[in-house]
């Protein structure tokens, strides 16, 4: 096993720094015994990616995995998001809630607990939600919205919001636009909205909330007592930005369960592999959460003591074949690409490598591991040359070999494929799917794009539209009408995220059906029927899910992965200590 002693002392010194007993994973005493089962000692995660500059989950500045991994049980809802793919109710949040339609409109009823209130000891109440609503409801400054919002994503279909008395809010959807992902709105740390604190957040004019929402909370003054309502507490002074450490500690005044462990500290490690290895080796750290890389996995369970796991998760490679390109314009040459790769070899080259239960994904809008999922790949669930050639042939191209190119129309069939740099597992994906293309004189060839993320201006972006092929990856997850504007047409309202600028009405209307459900059968059988139709355009491909890697002190009892987005500290507060 390799070891790099250059970085794998940042976890302990950053502990050390905040003067947590010792650099190992005894923790810091007995600590609490009010929550009925076992409890004290600490747990240190080693969190791999970039350290988070602000930790308001409403903006783009704060929005960052390391910070919804930090967030998940600081700033809750009435529902949480299972590693089933699934919203399920926290009833310390909210004794129910429900949706119905009256009249043709969708209607959500939320008790809130009686006994929930924020950490600084003041009641949640139906004024919460309520202010929630009208903070985040528009990111159009014309109409009185903040346009630092990240998303106003089913919110915007909220057409009012009614606080019945102080424990029960009443929304009320527009007219025939029901939204079948409505729990997310309310699943806080999840990729969700949270419930904002009307006390705290209140600025008393739209135009001074929004000032406020878009400063954020900077990492260094951490997040404001009166916004956290979890069982975990973060109090500015365990917050260490230079040493990159957070603390959480019990939430005196939650009325729930108390953690079962006195703390636990996020300490930034960074993603380099041997670091993360000697880490949690030298229980400097007691669980990490890297970017799965085969030596990582290999090294990892070469530890004793160590618990290791490998699942698939809700981002998703694929290959977006660009419509306006003169050549991928046709079809059937965006096709005959798709027959010649073969994806069944490709997924087990890659990510195949990781776990035997990586497969071929053959739908964009649910992953293989998802209530509803079904497989639409049909004839491109194998490498079929003979079918690529004939569609070629089909409309007047010479077919080549692998060392003759093929031509359409004078042209060769040679593209340029774009994905991010320092990718391995891209890289390989590419190299693998360009070997098997060749078979037929199609030719891929790789350039890693540093602006691929780009805006519309840099000509070398996804968003500028002037790529041919691009491979990168995709987010599902529970809220499946979430990925309906990278489907949809121009026409349709896909600018911006379809970057392949293809698109047809019939999926548009398939689209729309997935977003405007009135449940959520309704919303994976519109799903479902919208990818079929997307298989006929094949403007996107979509490849593999990629997978998670987590990895565990034995010690610990509690600990499972939740490969959604409500990353690995899901459920922290069951974590136990052997």
């Amino acid at each position: 096993m390799r070891v790099h002693t250059g970085k794998a002392a940042l976890a302990c010194a950053a502990i050390a720094a905040l003067a947590i007993a010792g650099c190992s994973s005894s923790g810091g005493g007995k600590g609490s015994t009010t929550n009925g089962g076992k409890s004290g000692g600490q747990l240190i995660y080693g969190e791999s990616t970039a350290f988070p500059d602000n930790l308001m989950p409403l903006i783009a500045a704060g929005n960052s995995t390391a910070g919804g991994n930090l967030e998940v049980r600081l700033l809750d809802g009435p529902f949480r998001v299972s590693p089933k793919f699934t919203y399920v109710p926290d009833t310390d949040q909210a004794t129910s809630a429900t949706s119905s339609m009256v009249n043709g409109q969708q209607v959500v009823d939320i008790k809130i607990n009686p006994k929930a209130v924020w950490a600084d000891g003041q009641p949640i109440t139906a004024a919460d939600y309520v202010f929630t609503w009208q903070a985040t409801k528009s990111s159009d400054p014309k109409t009185g919205g903040c346009a630092a919002l990240l998303s106003t994503t089913g919110v915007d279909q909220i057409e009012s919001a009614t606080a019945v008395n102080d424990h029960e809010v009443k929304f009320t959807f527009i007219k025939n636009k029901p939204f079948p992902d409505w729990q997310g709105l309310f699943a806080a740390g999840n990729g969700g909205m949270p419930v904002m604190s009307k006390h705290v957040m209140d600025q008393g004019s739209p135009k001074a909330t929004c000032a406020y929402i878009t400063k954020g909370w900077p990492v260094a003054d951490g997040i404001p007592l009166g916004a956290q309502n979890g069982p975990w507490l973060l109090e500015k002074a365990n917050i260490d930005v230079s040493n990159k450490t957070f603390t959480l500690v019990h939430n005196p005044k939650y009325w729930g369960t108390a953690p079962k462990l006195d703390k636990l500290v996020d300490a930034y490690i960074g993603s380099d592999s041997d670091t993360n290895v000697k880490a949690l080796q030298n229980q400097e750290v007691n669980m990490i959460y890297p970017q799965p890389q085969l030596d990582l996995v290999s090294n990892l369970k070469s530890l004793t003591n160590v618990t290791t796991e490998v699942n698939f998760g809700v981002a998703f490679e694929h290959f977006d074949f660009n419509t306006a390109d003169p050549l991928l314009a046709h079809k059937e040459i965006r096709e005959a690409i798709a027959y010649a790769i073969d994806r069944p070899a490709l997924v087990k080259a890659t990510v195949g490598a990781f776990s035997d239960q990586a497969s071929v994904l053959n739908n964009r809008l649910l992953m293989t591991n998802q209530p509803g999922y079904e497989d639409h790949g049909g004839d491109y669930a194998q490498q079929n040359l003979d079918k690529a050639k004939q569609l070629l042939t089909g409309i007047g191209c010479t077919v080549g070999t692998a060392t003759t190119p093929t031509k359409c129309f004078g042209k060769p069939l040679t593209f340029k494929v774009i994905p991010t740099q320092d990718n391995p597992l891209r890289d390989q994906t590419i190299q693998i799917a360009a070997q098997q293309v060749s078979a037929i004189g199609i030719k891929l060839n790789e350039y890693a794009d540093p602006n691929i993320f780009g805006g519309p201006t840099d000509s070398q972006s996804l968003a500028s539209e002037q790529f041919q092929i691009a491979l990168f990856a995709w987010v599902g997850g529970p809220s499946i009408s979430s990925n309906a504007p990278i489907y949809l047409s121009p026409k349709g309202g896909g600018v911006g995220q379809n970057y392949t600028q293809g698109g047809t009405p019939q999926i548009d209307a398939a689209l729309g059906a997935m977003t405007s459900a009135a449940s959520t059968q309704d919303e994976i059988k519109a799903a479902n029927q919208a990818d079929s139709l997307l298989w006929q355009q094949m403007y996107t491909l979509p490849l593999y899910q990629k997978p998670t890697l987590l990895a565990f002190d034995s010690n610990y009892s509690g600990i499972a992965d939740n490969a959604t987005q409500a990353g690995p500290l899901w459920n922290s507060d069951t974590f136990t200590k052997d």
